[in-house]
């Protein structure tokens, strides 16, 4: 697949592609700073469950404030109704636990669920994602030391697995909220894509439904058992991503459309409105599975509006979510502090905090530009994430357009670096078909 060509080579571009990688650099040190702690607390977890937890949840607390700094910094915008944020934190008054679904509108949901679970009254938030996140150096190891839960297959058949996680927390009486975009998937415009986009159509129609224009297909299966583990505390929620006055999530198949990664929110102002809702999903699977559908067609109605008019349908008023700047700031330095202390006191090498994190901004932002080429997107939802997928995913289109065609695509000839590098990719990969994420 040929790269495209991006503005970021361009002067100004290029001083936002370093200002992202500066940031990038300082989420890894603060995931990295609380990875190594939770490493530290690990011979807990056998003689406590319930301590392990709530000294993580303590952990948590500090880190999570540190880690969104840099989006802070960047200046990312974070906007609910009023209404809306006083029923969620009415829920996270009590409840155990509560499940939020997402229309999986970015790469980075997650972090939008971070800012939202810790401002105001904090809670602890965990992810429901893909197997293969916690393999991703640093921060997708944090995700399974803080027993984040992970899907290698589908909801139905990872049940067990989901239940045991589930109960395991309600045990120890550990309050959080679960996040996950029940989507599964994100597309971006290749032929693999596109022939998803149709199979989520299709699927519309054999249920009378039109096609959505602006989200996939939910997938139902056994969300109607994780629905029931939250009874009435499962909200919906539905994101509107904008820059420079201009929505991002626009219609799948509208080649402007951009899918928000870090590399997105951290180079230039994001403005993200959220919109929650309570749903109701049976316990009764085909129930659940026209619940879900009706759920997604009001999301999509809901995300067209926007694009039409710039706001969500009603008169509702969006105000921004604290940032907590002084807060993220002092956590922030006081892990800084922590990591200074320990290598200048603890090993005798007061350069090396400084030596690191230069090698990590270089490591980080050759990752993800290496990456870049390869594939010609940037799928950053956690750190070295664009890189690992570019192998992944490398030639995905060609595949599935020789099996159209009934033939093994020839080769077209010399592409420049981007097909060296695609051709490079493929004869490394270590596997060629992933969670289209």
């Amino acid at each position: 697949m040929e790269a495209r060509r991006s503005d970021a080579f361009k002067p100004a571009g290029m001083l936002a592609r370093l200002r992202a990688y500066v940031f990038i650099t300082m989420m890894t040190f603060s995931a990295f700073v609380l990875f190594v702690c939770l490493v530290v607390l690990q011979p807990v977890r056998p003689l406590s469950l319930r301590l392990y937890r709530d000294l993580t949840t303590l952990m948590l607390r500090i880190a999570i404030p540190s880690f969104l700094l840099p989006a802070t910094l960047a200046g990312l915008t974070v906007r609910v109704n009023d209404e809306h944020w006083k029923m969620m934190m009415e829920s996270r008054a009590w409840a155990p636990l509560s499940i939020i679904m997402c229309n999986h509108a970015s790469r980075i949901d997650w972090l939008l669920a971070e800012w939202c679970g810790n401002v105001c009254s904090p809670m602890r938030v965990s992810f429901l994602t893909e197997g293969t996140m916690q393999l991703m150096p640093v921060v997708g190891w944090v995700l399974k030391l803080r027993e984040d839960i992970f899907l290698w297959r589908s909801f139905k058949t990872d049940k067990p697995a989901i239940d045991a996680n589930i109960g395991s927390f309600k045990a120890t009486r550990t309050n959080r909220a679960i996040f996950l975009a029940i989507e599964g998937a994100i597309v971006d415009q290749g032929e693999y894509d596109r022939q998803y986009m149709r199979e989520c159509a299709d699927f519309c129609r054999t249920l009378g439904y039109a096609p959505f224009e602006y989200v996939l297909t939910p997938r139902y299966k056994g969300i109607h058992s994780l629905a029931q583990h939250a009874g009435t505390e499962l909200f919906s929620a539905t994101t509107a991503f904008v820059r420079d006055g201009e929505l991002l999530n626009k219609k799948l198949t509208d080649p402007r459309r951009v899918v928000p990664d870090l590399f997105t929110i951290l180079s230039q102002p994001i403005d993200i409105t959220c919109h929650f809702d309570r749903l109701e999903i049976s316990a009764e699977q085909e129930q659940a599975k026209l619940q879900c559908m009706d759920n997604y067609k009001y999301r999509d109605g809901m995300i067209s509006h926007f694009d039409q008019h710039g706001h969500f349908p009603g008169n509702l008023s969006y105000r921004p979510l604290p940032r907590d700047l002084p807060k993220r700031i002092g956590c922030f330095a006081f892990q800084l502090a922590l990591a200074y202390v320990t290598l200048a006191h603890g090993l005798g090498r007061p350069l090396l905090l400084a030596k690191a994190l230069a090698g990590a901004f270089c490591l980080l932002g050759g990752a993800h530009w290496l990456g870049e080429t390869i594939s010609g997107t940037s799928r950053e939802s956690i750190p070295f994430e664009t890189i690992f997928k570019s192998y992944f995913y490398a030639g995905r289109d060609e595949k599935l357009l020789a099996k159209q065609k009934g033939a093994r695509k020839e080769a077209a000839g010399d592409g420049g670096l981007a097909e060296t590098l695609a051709q490079t990719a493929k004869m490394l990969s270590l596997a060629t078909k992933f969670p289209a994420n």
